[in-house]
C-alpha cells in the first residue's frame, strides 16, 4: 500500500532538538544518557523525556535530572552532537510522527559549521528504515519502525529565512527580503550562526558559526545558583526561571533579576563584538534579524551593539520554533505536500 509521505522540520540544537509537522509540536533537551532496560515497574519521567530502545541499547533522552550536566556535555567534544547523539536524537523526535511505516521527508537545520562538516554523514545515516522502541508508563516498550525516506540538511537559520519568504504550504510569496542583503543571526544554546543573504542568494563570507550562545549566560547563572542553594536546575526549569526571573529551590524562591541582566550584558557585549567582527567586510548590510532560542532574552542588551539596524523574529508559541517552523516550510515546498513542486 502506497502512503504519502509525510514532511517534517527538524532542528539539531546544542540546548534542544524540535520537530514539527505543523499540527505537532515534539522539543525536548539534546542530551541522552544509559537507560534502565525493560521493566514491569511503571515509571513516570519527567516532562520532554523518552526512555528507548535503540540498536540493543536503552536511552533516556531530554530533560533526566539525574545524568551529567548539560552545559558539560558539549563543553569539550562539540562534534558529539551529531557523532554519538544525531541520529538518536532524531530517531526519538521522529518517532511520534511515524505510523505504520509512512515515509518521512525530513528538513534538518544544523549550526553552520556543523553542516558543512555533517551533512552528508548525517543524511547517510538517517535515510532508510530504523527500528526504535519507546517505554510506556507501565514498563512495556511499544516497538515502531520508522521510514526516512528522505534526509535535506540545511544551515540552522535558513530555517528563519526561509519562514519569510514563503507561506505555510511551502509556496514562495512576496517578501521585503527579497532584495536586501540581510545577516540572518541566530542565537542559540552553545553557538551563534550569521548567515549572510544577499537578493536571496547565500554568501559564504560573513557567513560562519560563533563558538558561544546564550549557554555562556545560563551557565554562570547555574554556577550562583549552585553555590547558594547546592541544587544545580535542569535545563528546561532553569530557561523558564530565567525569563520569569526567579525560580523556587527546595522552599526557598531565589530572584534571578538583577544577576540576569547582570551576566546578559556581558554575554550581549562579548557576542556583538564577534558578530561585527563577523560582518565587518560587508559593509553593505541593510539589516540584521535577530532569531534563535536565545535571541528574545538577548535582544534588549544586544540590538544597541550591533552596527546595524536590527530586527527581531519572533514566534507566537515558542521562539525555539523560529528556524523549525521555516524548515517545515521547505520540506513541504521541496517535496510537493502543496501540490505544486517536486525537488527530488
Amino acid at each position: 500500500m502506497n502512503r504519502l509521505p509525510k514532511p517534517l522540520g527538524l532542528d539539531l540544537g546544542f540546548g534542544f532538538t524540535k520537530c514539527i509537522d505543523g499540527e505537532r509540536t515534539v522539543i525536548f533537551q539534546s542530551h541522552m544518557c544509559q537507560g534502565p532496560g525493560e521493566s514491569d515497574v511503571a515509571t513516570e519521567l519527567p516532562e520532554e523525556t523518552y526512555h528507548i530502545a535503540l540498536d540493543d541499547r536503552d536511552y533516556i533522552v531530554g530533560n533526566d535530572t539525574l545524568s551529567p550536566s548539560l552545559f558539560e556535555d558539549f563543553a569539550r567534544r562539540p562534534e558529539r552532537l551529531i557523532n554519538t547523539y544525531g541520529k538518536r536524537l532524531v530517531l526519538t523526535a521522529t518517532a511520534p510522527f511515524s505510523s505504520h511505516e509512512t515515509p518521512l521527508h525530513v528538513v534538518i537545520g544544523l549550526p553552520i559549521t556543523y553542516f558543512q562538516h555533517w551533512a552528508t554523514e548525517l543524511t547517510k545515516r538517517l535515510t532508510g528504515y530504523h527500528k526504535i522502541g519507546i517505554y510506556q508508563s507501565d514498563g512495556r516498550c511499544a516497538r515502531k519502525n520508522i521510514h526516512i525516506r528522505k534526509v535535506h540538511v540545511i544551515p540552522t537559520p535558513l530555517g528563519t529565512y526561509t519562514g519569510l519568504i514563503m507561506d505555510a504550504d511551502g509556496r514562495r510569496q512576496a517578501s521585503e527580503y527579497d532584495d536586501l542583503k540581510i545577516a540572518v543571526v541566530d542565537i542559540g544554546f552553545r553557538t551563534t550562526d550569521i548567515m549572510v543573504m544577499a537578493s536571496g542568494r547565500f554568501c559564504n563570507r560573513g557567513s560562519g558559526t560563533i563558538e558561544m550562545g546564550i549557554a555562556n549566560g545560563f551557565e554562570k547563572i547555574a554556577g550562583r545558583l549552585y553555590r547558594e542553594s547546592g541544587v544545580i536546575p535542569d535545563l528546561a526549569r532553569l530557561y523558564k526561571a530565567i525569563r520569569l526571573g526567579s525560580i523556587r529551590i527546595e522552599d526557598q524562591e531565589y530572584n534571578l533579576t538583577k544577576l540576569r541582566d547582570e551576566i546578559y550584558r556581558e554575554m550581549s557585549s562579548a557576542l556583538a563584538d564577534r558578530i561585527n567582527y563577523g560582518l565587518k567586510d560587508d559593509w553593505d548590510i541593510e539589516r540584521v534579524l535577530l532569531t534563535g532560542g536565545g535571541a528574545a532574552d538577548a535582544a534588549a542588551t544586544i540590538a544597541p551593539l550591533i552596527d546595524s539596524d536590527v530586527v527581531l523574529i519572533e514566534h507566537e508559541h515558542d521562539v525555539r520554533l523560529s528556524n523549525v517552523q521555516g524548515q517545515l516550510r521547505l520540506a513541504r515546498h521541496m517535496w510537493g505536500a502543496s501540490g505544486f513542486c517536486n525537488a527530488g
